[in-house]
Parts: structure tokens; sequence; C-alpha cells
């Protein structure tokens, strides 16, 4: 017997508890060396537990293809937990085990001695920087307020932007405005809204590392006291903000910043930031072929595997890298760190006043703020004069301490603490302060060392492994190495910010282009083209189908550049939730960079195939579309039943090229070129692969047979009209479940007066009495692609055309050409005519002048209307009064004066015949239009709900079966388990069983193995088992027999086969 995946997971997750709880709880560690010599652990006896960690969380991000825990006290990876920096996301390649943020600083001691404290959380138990006593740790602490504590929070994640449930009920103030304004939304760095597509935010402080005795806080004898009273450390408290960009330009890259602030009593003239790296390029067991470099030119440190292979023998590892986008410069040394042409740039200035001045390397000089050292804050435009901002201005970046202007989604209203529109730069507003990035100076990196793996718990050693000037080491056994940027002075209140980038690519080249890329981003303030908002997707299951239907949210999306720039939609189906399988499409550099649509709707704009901006550096071009026009569902028949299926429905942009406002594609000229941008699609996963998070985009189906006995919903008789129109209308259920019974529907429209041209439709239930669809305009391709109360409607509407025409009842062989006449007096009448022909002159033509009109010997009509109409008559050949060849009729109506509207003209020819016959007395042509939908029209339709026929599944009970049937080892949908060791998902299907029965499993030997409840939907006639007794533990192989009991339809019997 081979244990149930019930309990591997019980197994698992012990195991993980303990783990965790003694990493977190130990007081004093033995440690010894496996093979590669990682540390192992193992727990003295009378162990305390650590304090301090009540606030502690772990989360994940995964808003691209880095994929990665994180923790809020100052680590990325995870030494236990996966995942640990996998890329790409879902390849279950991961990169290290934790990446540990340090800052520390030289002091003098209460002795009067030189010290250096550094602090750190480094989580391997042979590493702990940990107090004597064992009660807590000497480094990082999360503060409280900056997560929801509550139940809701179930998976206990720090703050994240896409998941509100994470956010506290009410921020600490940290934020520029008024206390409390950002209650309720994302407190994000450049306002009160989210700048990437997936953001975390935590804040920590040093206050438990009392290893030394220094006192960073004197005015108050608590703070000096030790653990847990006191408020020790250097007094530096850290915000640390985590962005995720999808755009596939920044789709390999996550960038954490970090804003150190000194909030003690003490200046600090000699600071230093760094990190200590612990990678495992290629996984755990994979170490000893790892090496790393540094770059100061492009101030990066990376890593990667000599073989390529990693832990489990497959090719493709990729390199890993970290890169200062910003470092914590000194904006008081009087140089310019950063060659910006500024000295001493600072984020924490006011505005000051207007000058007239240099902007550094930025521009020519210009007036402007004197804290916007740069010059590219900008104020609002005063179009009318009236010396203040008005609705329809463009505001600028005058938008006030919340950074959330009036034409931006959710605008909460006007600043409360009057800061919006005001004329000036204040903090939280765009290119100003913190959130203008070209405002600081840089030292970027200053050290790197190569070194074992191992501990970094002695200051003073690691103070002087990041010793500004040192790049040195040999390459260990075991890799890690640790870096710096440094020194720096810190004074008391002020901060200092740097930025890191952790970049993956396939080989040196990829993550230098990485690099560069978000070096430009990063310095436009992370002003990254935004895509539309996500669209909120449904899906229904069937039988070998699926049913994806969507809102039209992105439409209404406002890119903070480009405005209102949608373009169409992309569908994505995929067997696993990372959707990596589906990314086959290569840029120049046979890197694989988009992933492969099964379907795409654009707008109808003229912007199709390759964008006219390549992505970057990588020469690819994002296909734009075929003007197909917009839908909003898709009918997925490529589908296999009881295989897992994970589709998303993700918006894109415009982009912007040089053309575009030209060609009408976008409203706004002169704006900076720009390859598309496309939404996130993300399904998370736990360790065993089970989905526990579907972005509102993206959905999780399993198409399934239907229950015996299901009959679908239907329309009853098809379609009733009455009316004069000549189109269609085509009903078709598509969501058979949620078809109304006995509904009856009714379509009306409006029209034009004269023309009768369709101008308005409604569907409304009569039984009900709601209406399903109005709109004052037709747009069939509108109605045709949406669902509509479970149905789509196909609207096949007629223009005015000739239809039929013939001559009756005689003889009569006159060919004749009919056709609107090409004037603007020209009306379509949607009307059947007829010329009957009478005795010489028995009716006269028209003619503005009197005296121009002439005996005829035929008349019009109008069948539709029997309405007489007056014509105009061309005697081109025989000038004799009577109808025939060569002759031209031009139907006229509306005559007021001189004036007159038109609609046919009819063209007499010699007919194809021998023997010409014209038309006489008693003959009559008549022709036949065909006619849009108008107000004179009305179609209605009666809907059936499915049912279940129990008559007819008594017939369908021989159809149930196992798939797949045999089992062998494994089922391909069933999902990959990358974090433990076992198989993941097992099971078979049992299909095309009765709403309600019960299934009992046997074995050969007539064993009752395990017994399972069915309990379905008509749609839905499919139950699994994964292959676990009713003691829960995993079957042998071998042939099973099972039975099928349905009360009142009766039962099946069959077999089914476990191979290996």
């Amino acid at each position: 017997m081979i244990k149930s995946i019930n309990t591997l997971s019980r197994i698992f997750n012990m195991r993980l508890i303990i783990l965790m709880f003694s990493v977190l709880c130990i007081t004093s560690l033995s440690f010894a060396q496996n093979e590669e010599g990682e540390k192992q652990t193992a727990p003295k006896p009378n162990f305390r537990k650590v304090s301090g960690i009540q606030e502690r969380r772990t989360g994940i991000h995964d808003g691209n293809l880095v994929y990665t825990r994180f923790s809020n006290f100052g680590n990325l990876g995870s030494r236990y937990e996966p995942p640990k920096m996998e890329w790409p996301k879902g390849s279950g390649q991961w990169y290290g085990y934790e990446f540990i943020m340090i800052a520390g600083a030289e002091v003098v001691d209460k002795q009067g001695n030189t010290i250096h404290i550094i602090s750190e959380n480094y989580t391997n138990p042979g590493s702990f920087d940990i107090s004597p006593d064992g009660t807590h740790t000497y480094g990082w602490e999360p503060l409280p307020g900056y997560f929801n504590s509550g139940a809701e929070n179930k998976y206990n994640y720090p703050a994240m932007s896409h998941m509100k449930e994470t956010w506290p009920q009410n921020w600490q103030y940290d934020y520029p405005g008024t206390p409390g304004s950002r209650d309720g939304y994302w407190n994000g760095e450049f306002g009160a809204y989210v700048r990437a597509d997936q953001e975390s935010y935590y804040v920590m402080d040093d206050r438990n590392n009392d290893e030394f005795a220094y006192y960073p806080f004197i005015s108050n004898t608590q703070d000096t006291m030790s653990f847990p009273t006191g408020r020790r450390g250097l007094g530096l408290e850290v915000k640390v903000r985590g962005y995720q960009w999808s755009q596939v330009e920044a789709e390999d890259i996550l960038i954490v910043r970090f804003d150190i602030q000194n909030v003690s009593e003490k200046d600090l003239s000699k600071a230093i930031f760094g990190m200590y790296v612990d990678p495992a390029i290629g996984g755990e067991g994979d170490s000893q072929d790892d090496n790393a470099f540094f770059d100061t030119e492009e101030d990066i440190t990376y890593c990667w595997d000599l073989d390529g292979l990693d832990n489990k023998g497959r090719p493709g590892v990729g390199y890993f890298g970290y890169a200062f986008l910003e470092s914590p410069g000194d904006p008081l040394n009087g140089s310019d760190d950063d060659e910006d042409g500024l000295i001493d740039e600072r984020q924490d200035n006011g505005a000051g006043s207007i000058v007239f001045g240099p902007i550094g390397n930025y521009g020519e000089p210009k007036s402007h703020w004197s804290g916007d050292e740069d010059g590219d804050w900008r104020t609002f435009t005063d179009d009318n004069g009236d010396n203040k901002w008005s609705n329809g201005e463009d505001i600028g970046d005058d938008l006030g301490s919340d950074g959330i202007g009036p034409y931006d989604m959710d605008y909460p209203g006007p600043d409360s603490d009057g800061t919006e529109a005001n004329g000036k730069p204040d903090h939280g507003e765009p290119n100003f302060g913190k959130t203008d990035n070209d405002e600081s100076d840089q030292i970027g990196l200053t050290s790197f060392l190569l070194r074992p793996a191992g501990n970094i718990s002695d200051d003073e050693s690691t103070w002087n492994e990041m010793t500004p000037g040192m790049f040195s080491g040999l390459l260990p056994t075991n890799l890690a190495f640790i870096y710096g940027s440094g020194y720096f002075t810190l004074p008391r209140t002020e901060t200092r910010k740097f930025a890191i980038a952790n970049l993956f690519g396939n080989d040196f080249d990829d993550i230098l282009r990485n690099k560069r890329t978000m070096q430009r981003i990063y310095n436009a303030d992370y002003n990254f083209t935004k895509p539309p908002l996500l669209p909120k997707v449904t899906a229904v299951a069937s039988d070998k189908k699926v049913i994806l239907t969507w809102d039209d949210r992105a439409e209404s999306s406002r890119d903070p550049i480009y405005g209102e720039d949608f373009e169409g939609y992309l569908i994505y189906r995929s067997t696993d939730p990372s959707f990596n399988q589906i990314k086959t499409i290569t840029d120049s550099y046979g890197n694989p960079i988009f992933w492969q649509p099964i379907a795409q709707y654009d707008l109808k704009n003229g912007l199709t195939g390759p964008h006219p901006i390549a992505i970057g550096e990588t020469g690819a071009r994002f296909n734009m579309g075929k003007d197909t026009g917009l839908k909003y569902y898709f009918v997925d028949e490529n589908v296999e039943n009881g295989r897992t299926y994970y589709y998303a429905v993700c918006s894109y942009d415009k982009g912007y090229a040089e053309d575009f406002y030209s060609r009408g594609i976008v409203k706004q000229p002169n704006l900076a070129n720009a390859p598309p941008s496309e939404c996130t699609k993300i399904i998370q996963t736990d360790l065993l692969g089970n989905v526990i998070f579907v972005d509102r985009n993206c959905a999780v189906v399993v198409p399934n047979a239907p229950s015996a006995g299901y009959i679908k919903g239907s329309i009853i008789d098809g379609v009733t009209h009455t009316g004069v129109a000549t189109g269609r209308i085509i009903v078709e259920p598509v969501l058979s479940d949620t078809i109304k019974n006995g509904n009856v529907y009714e379509i009306t429209f409006l029209d034009t007066s004269k023309a009768r041209i369709t101008s308005g439709v409604r569907i409304k239930n009569i039984t009900t009495g709601d209406t399903v669809y109005s709109a004052n305009y037709f747009d069939a391709d509108e109605i045709k692609s949406q669902i509509i109360d479970g149905m789509t409607m196909v609207f096949q509407n007629d223009t005015v055309g000739v239809k039929t025409k013939e001559w009756i009842p005689g003889p009569a062989n006159l060919d004749v050409n009919i056709a609107l006449l090409e004037s603007p007096k020209t009306i379509p009448i949607p009307e059947d005519f007829e010329i009957r022909i009478g005795s010489p002159k028995s009716d006269t033509s028209h003619n503005p002048l009197a005296f121009l009109r002439q005996p005829v010997n035929f008349s019009v009509w109008s069948t539709s209307k029997n309405l007489k109409y007056k014509a105009l008559f061309n005697e081109r050949i025989f000038k004799d009064s009577l109808l025939n060849s060569g002759d031209e009729v031009v139907v006229v109506f509306d005559i007021k004066g001189f004036d007159y509207k038109t609609v046919w003209r009819l063209n007499f020819g010699d007919t194809l015949a021998t023997t010409k016959i014209t038309p006489q007395a008693g003959d009559i042509l008549k022709f036949t239009v065909t006619k849009p939908f108008n107000i004179e029209d009305n179609y209605t339709f009666t809907t059936k709900a499915a049912t279940v026929d129990l008559s007819r599944a008594k017939e369908q009970m021989e159809n149930i079966y196992v798939v797949p049937d045999p089992y062998v080892v494994s089922a391909s949908w069933e999902k990959p388990l990358f974090y433990s060791s076992g198989r993941g998902e097992r099971r078979v299907d049992f299909v095309n069983l009765p709403q309600e029965c019960t299934i009992r499993i046997y074995s050969a030997s007539g064993k009752l193995v395990k017994t399972l409840e069915h309990s379905g939907t008509g749609s839905n006639g499919s139950h699994p088992w994964d292959l676990t007794t009713d003691d829960g533990l995993t079957v042998s192989f071998g042939i099973y027999i099972f039975h099928v009991d349905a009360p009142g339809i009766g039962s099946k019997i069959g077999k089914f086969a476990i191979i290996k």
C-alpha cells in the first residue's frame, strides 16, 4: 500500500509546523555540516520560546514570472517554505534560500568604545543572532498596524495590494495628507492607489537588538532598558515595499524598496546598507556548482549555475542577480554622487520658492520650485484665466497629497488638507519629493564579497565584510555572498532610501537588458504604462465545452499617461496555473516572451498586426489583432472531459506610436512612443498544487459529461415574427442550466421616420417583466458579442435592396434594372412596389415644370402601404409616352414645389429572349425589397429549461464508465508536485451518472473498498475518486468492480483497472 495524498499532506504540514517552531523558538542550537556544507540544526534541551515575533508574517509575490515568498522582517525567499525565488513561475526551479536585508552603523557605546551594530534576520538556526537567554533575536521585527490581523486574512499575509482582506482597517498614519484619508485605500508610495500590478508593504524596526550597550533613545528611561521593554538597536525604522509589473518588459523582475529612517535621538555619521545572499541556483542540493560576480558600472551582483542543470538534471537554469536602482546616497556631502548635474538633492524638503535656474542634466535652466530640483513638477493649466483649476483643465501633477486627481478612477474628492490644485508641489504628488526618484543622490554598489554560506551574527565581522571598496573572495564550496553600499550619514529624523531589483534571465545579457529596462522605468518614477483593468470572468463547464463570459469594466480604464487607451482582449487556456505551458512566442534572442492566446478580440480601429514599437531591447512586437470587434464570451470546444483547465481573459491597451493621433487611434498627440501593456493573470496554488486564489479575470474549470437523462435548455418552436422586416433573428441557448422554463421573450425595435432604418432595440422577458437588453441604437455585433439570459442572439438585419422582380400576369419580357438613385435626395424606403400598365395616357408623369409633364400608360404603387407614388419619366429611344425599352422611370415622393425626394430608378432594356414583348394594359412589374427591423416588427420566442428525463436516464445507465481505464501511474490531467516528495493529485472519474446515486467500489475479491455518494447537477454527471479507501489508505494496483445504485432509475455494474 502507498500512503494516500491526504496522509502525505498531513505529514508534510506537521513537519512544516515542527520545523517553523524550531526556527522561531529554540534558544541554543548545535549544528553539523551535511555533505554539501549546509548547516543542519538540532535544538538543545530546555529551549525557551523566542519572543517578539507575534507580528511576523510571510506572503507570496506572484504578480509576474518571479514567484517567491517574502517575510515582513526584511527577508526575501524562505529557508523552509516554497516558493523560494522561483523563476519562471510554475517551473519549480528556484534560485535560493533567503536573502537578508542588512543595515548597520558605527557608534560609540556606553563605555566609550567605537563599535559596529548590525541588524539582520537570518533564519538559519545555526546562524541565529540570538540573545544568550534565547528570548529574542538581534534583528528586525515588524511593527503592528500594517496588516489585517483578523480572521478574514485567512492566509495571514502581510498587506498586499491585490488582497484587500490583508489591509489593516486603519493604516498607521505615515503618509501625506490628513489622518485616516487612506483608510479603505491602498497606502501606496505614490498615493492612495496601486502603482504596480502587485505591491506589498510593511514596516519594521530594530528595537530588539540590545546586544550592545548602546542607547539610541535617552530621553525616556524605559527606552534605555533591555528587551522586552526598551527601544534599542540603532533606532532605525524601515519601510519596505515590493513591486511587480506584469508587462513583458518587467515580468522577470521583483523590486524591493527600503526607506531607512533614523527615528532615534542620535545622529549616525557612518552607516551602511547591504544584503546577505544565500543562493541555490537550480534548487536544494545543487549549490556546489554555483558562481557569482559583480559589475560596478551596472551596480549589479549576479550568480549562475556552472553546468546549467537544476537538482533534477533539467537544463535551462538561468541567471539571477541583484541590481541597485537607487542606493542610499548622502544629500549633505556637497557632491554630485549620482552625476546628474545636481548637488545634494533631497526628497524631504518643502516646495521652497519659484526660482529660475539650472535643473542639472534634465534640461535647460527654467523657472521651477526650488524644492523640485529637477524641475519636472507641473501645476494645473488655467485655460479660462480665473487663477484656479476648473473642471476640464489639465490638473498636471497638482493632485494633492493623496496622489489621486479628478480624472482618476476611484477619485475620493478634493484633499481635505487643501493640497489639490493649490499651485505648488506638495508631498504625495507626482514628481516631487519621495515620488520623484531623480531628487536624490546615489553612491551605488561599494562592496562585494564571496564567502561560504553560514553565520553572519558577528557584527564586527559582517561590518568588515561590507567595507567600501572591498570586491574580493574565493569561490567556496557552498556559495554565499554579501554586498554593500556605503558609507552614508543618517542624521536624526532623516531617511535614506534604496531600491533593489531582483533580476532573472536566461543568460547574463538577458538580466542586463532587464536591469536597464527597469532602471529607465524607475528613473521615470515607475511611470510604466498601466494596463487596463481586469475584466470580471465567469466560466461554465459542460460536456466537452467551456463557456467564458466577461464584463466591459476594462474598457473604462484610464492610463495615467495615455488616458483612455483600451484596445482588446486576449483569451488564454492552459493546463498549468502559471500559464508557462503556453508561453511559446519568442523574442529576437530566442527567449519566450509572449503567451499564445486561443482567441483575440480587438476594436475595429485600423490598429492591426505587429505593433510599431518593439518591447524594449527584445525586438518583439505585440500582436494587436485583426479588427475583429469586441466580444464578451468565448465557447471553447477543444477540451477534454475530466481535465482541469486554467483560463484568463486579459485586457490590453493600444500603446503609442507617432502616427496614432493622425490615424484617429488615440485622442492625445505628441506622447512618448510605448509598446502595449497587458493585464495580469494570477492563479495561486499551495504546496500540493491546490488552488488557493483566482484573480477576477481568471477561472479554473473542469468540463464533464452531463447526468444520465439530461436534456439541454432549448427554444420551443423557434422564433415567431410579425411585421415587415425580411431579416432573421437566431436565438441559441448557450448556458443551458440558466435557461428559464416557459418564459416568453419579445424583441421590438425603434426606427427612423421614413427610411425606417433600425435605430433602437429592446429585448424583454414578458413573463417576468424584465428588460434584459435595451439600446437607443442598433448594433448587431454588440448584441452578438454577449450572452443574454443564457442565450446568444444573432440579428441578421437587412438594408433596403431589391429582393425579387417579375412581370405578371402576362408575357411581357422587357428587362429592367432597379437600383436606388445615387442622389442626396434619395431615401431608401423599405416598401414593395408595382408598375401597373394601363391604357395610353391613363396617367401623367411628374416634373417640377408643369409644362414638361407628359401622359404615360403606367402608374406606380406601393403595395406595402397601398399608396400611389409619382414618377419621373425619360424616353431615350421611343418617344411615344408608352413604357418601352430605353425608358427610365424614377419614383419620387414628398413633393413640395420644385423639391422632391427620390427612391428607385428603373432602367428598361431589351429582353434577352428572341422576341421582345412590350407590356400591355393589365401587365404589372412587381418588385419586392428587403426591409430592416422597424417599429412594426415583433419577434417572440419561448424558452424551455434544462431537465432530467427519468425514462431516458434509465436507458442511459449502461453508458456509465470510469475514465481513465486503465489508470496507469498518473493521468495526464493530474497536477505536478514541485515542492514535496511523492505524487500530486490522483483520481479517476465516474461519468454519465444519474443526478443522485451511490457508488460502491469493490476489490476483485469482493471486499468493499470505498463508498461514494453522488449528488450532482444536470449538466455535471461525473464524480471523482482519489484512489483512497474508506480508511484513508491509497488502493493497490489491480482490478476493481463498481456498482452504481440510483433509486427509482436503476443500477449499473462495471469494472476498471489500476496498473503500474
